[in-house]
This record gives C-alpha cells, sequence and structure tokens, in this order.
C-alpha cells in the first residue's frame, strides 16, 4: 500500500483516505465488471463497493453475488461520495461517463478504448486534460509479470536500442455479426492493446504507419463496416520498426506473442504453454495448449493492475498508463482506420498538438 513519506523519521505516513479506506463505485456489471468487481474486493483497504448498471437487474445480482451494494447509474454518476469509480460499460459511453465523473475529483478507472472515435475524444480534452494524472485507462498487459519483465530488460540495455519490434495479437474465437453493433472494432478494441504496448516498449512515439485490414473470418463483417484481420507497420521517430499482427480467430488458442530484438540479441515472450512440459521424440516436438482466452492468458495482470490503480488512489499519487495514453492508442487506432481504408502510408503526429 503507497503513503506520504515524514520528512522527520523516513516512516511513511497513511493518507486520509487510507486510514478510513477506498470507497469505490463500480460502472458496468458484465463480465468485465464482475473480474473488476473481484479484484476490488481483494484490495486490502477497502471500505466499501457500489455498483451500477444501466439494467438495474443486472446490477443488483452481482451486487448480490458480490456482497456490495447496488446504486442508481444516474445517481452514481452525479454522486460526490466515491474515491474512484472503475468504467467498466461499452466503450461508446466512456467519454461521456469520464466528463461526468472528473468534477467530483475521484480517481477513474476507464477500460481501453478511451473512446469510440477521436472527435468526441477531443472534445472531451478540456474537461479531462486537467484530471489526466488521475485517470488510468485498462492496457492491463502493461501489468503482465512477463510483459513487465520485457520492460525491465530493455530497460536494463540487454539488447540496446530497439531496432525492430514483433506483436503478434490473435483471439481465439470470432465475435458474432450481431454482437458489432456495440463493437468498436479490431483496431480499437484489439489492436489498441498493442498499439499502447508499443509506445510502452519503444519509450517513444509513432511518426507514420501503414495498416493492412481484410474480413477474411467471415466476410459479413465488412457488411457491417468491420474487418476481422489487419497487419499494421509502423515506424518511431527514432526509426525503429514495428509490424503489429492482429486477427480475430485461431485454431489453437489465444495467441500473444512479443519479441524485440537489437543490436545486444533479441528479447521475446512467447505463448505460456500449460503444462510447461516439452516432449520430443520421432514424431517431432509436442507442447501443451496455449492459453484459451484473454483471462487465461493474463489472469495477474488484472489484479496487479487494479491493485496498482487503487494504492495510487490511496496515496494520492499519479497513475500509469493515463489519459495521455489512453489519447495516444486512441490517436494511433485513428489513424491506422485512416489508412487501412485508403491504403496509404500515413502521419502520426499528435492530433491537434493535444499532447505533443
Amino acid at each position: 500500500m503507497n503513503v506520504t513519506p515524514s520528512r522527520l523519521t523516513g516512516t511513511r505516513i497513511m493518507t486520509a483516505v487510507e486510514k478510513r479506506g477506498l470507497s469505490v463505485c463500480l460502472l458496468g456489471c458484465g463480465g468485465m465488471g464482475r473480474l473488476h468487481g473481484e479484484s476490488i474486493l481483494r484490495h486490502s483497504n477497502l471500505s466499501g463497493l457500489s455498483l451500477c448498471d444501466v439494467d438495474p437487474l443486472r446490477a443488483q445480482k452481482l451486487a448480490g453475488e458480490l456482497g456490495a451494494e447496488w446504486l442508481p447509474l444516474a445517481e452514481a454518476l452525479s454522486s460526490n461520495a466515491f474515491d474512484a469509480y472503475f468504467v467498466v460499460t461499452p466503450a461508446a459511453a466512456h467519454v461521456e461517463q469520464l466528463v461526468q465523473i472528473v468534477p467530483s475529483g475521484a480517481y477513474v478507472f476507464c477500460e481501453k478504448p478511451l473512446g469510440c472515435d477521436m472527435a468526441s475524444i477531443v472534445a472531451a480534452m478540456p474537461a479531462l486534460k486537467p484530471f489526466a494524472d488521475r485517470i488510468q485507462l485498462g492496457f492491463n498487459r502493461r501489468f503482465d509479470p512477463n510483459m513487465a519483465a520485457l520492460k525491465r530488460r530493455i530497460l536494463a540495455n540487454d539488447i540496446g536500442e530497439i531496432e525492430q519490434l514483433r506483436i503478434v495479437s490473435r483471439d481465439f474465437s470470432a465475435p458474432s455479426v450481431e454482437s458489432l453493433d456495440k463493437s468498436a472494432g479490431l483496431l480499437f478494441e484489439t489492436a489498441i492493446h498493442d498499439f499502447d504496448l508499443t509506445r510502452w516498449l519503444l519509450d517513444d512515439e509513432i511518426s507514420e504507419l501503414l495498416c493492412l485490414g481484410s474480413a477474411l473470418i467471415n466476410p459479413r463483417y465488412a457488411s457491417v463496416g468491420h474487418i476481422d484481420t489487419a497487419t499494421t507497420i509502423m515506424r518511431g521517430t527514432r526509426g525503429q520498426q514495428v509490424v503489429i499482427q492482429n486477427s480475430w480467430r485461431t485454431s489453437y488458442g489465444y495467441d500473444q506473442r512479443v519479441e524485440a530484438f537489437g543490436a545486444g540479441g533479441r528479447l521475446s515472450v512467447p505463448n505460456p504453454a500449460e503444462p510447461l512440459v516439452f516432449h520430443e521424440d520421432a514424431g517431432g516436438l509436442h507442447r501443451g495448449p496455449i492459453s484459451p482466452d484473454w483471462f487465461a492468458r493474463y489472469p495477474e495482470a488484472y489484479l496487479i493492475q487494479d491493485t496498482a490503480f487503487l494504492d495510487a488512489v490511496g496515496s494520492g499519487g499519479a497513475v500509469s498508463p493515463n489519459l495521455v495514453d489512453g489519447y495516444m492508442a486512441s490517436f494511433i487506432a485513428q489513424r491506422a482506420s485512416e489508412s487501412q481504408n485508403s491504403g496509404l502510408l500515413v502521419s502520426c503526429k499528435a492530433h491537434d498538438g493535444e499532447f505533443a
């Protein structure tokens, strides 16, 4: 738990918020809401958890199962009683709900993406920017122990400056066409994790990109304006080359791999197998299956992420990844979408200089 250092003794003094415990409100009671609710309840300094949803019955049901309180959504959004909010609602609602919450002074954890389009995000910036260090985005892969270890090795200069970065991110099971009416799409909801991971691992911004996108898995996706397969080629401001491959379907599990290459060698995070035992015989090399979905692949990341956020709330510290990271990842997703539609290489200078 984070606390404030004492100038006199060097010990750490608990803040007023930490002394009384954290009061948290969770917006959105679907599958992700349940996941975050369970993580919140495991925090050592929680005084209360309230749940709300556009569907009151769903909120009441989950509140009963978790032993939490239930609150009408409108009341939750206008309250000054909470130290922190978790916004785990559909992506299209994120920006509007953030604008409603931040005047209360509460910290906000917002699941990715920040929004579904740059126009709404840019319009909200005047209201949100003063609270940039209190708004955390749900880029949970930064908190995965293996990704964190990769970042530490990069910072330790194990391979020198990254020259090439390759990210593979493929889901196991594609969504139904009918479910896409509430989806921000492959680039804004899937690849956006990889755009954030790229900025974080490179410690740099993207200068330009080319995105190739298609509906190869299900041609019906194209009829509702979606793609299911994408390859994005990017260049950092120091000339680093990045390739990101995204797909909504594999036949073998949740495929998540990262490779960083430099003069000092190669660092990679492979797919973990369960069990981690390899069998080699005359028929070749055999291994257990990889993770079937995002929850099985990143179970620790969500708990570590939510704990880090709540620790920052208690101590009054800055969060990370913050509003700037959410903005830039969405901006890259927008530019990737424009490149995919035009077939052209596009510049990635910060939109309207918001965070340039």
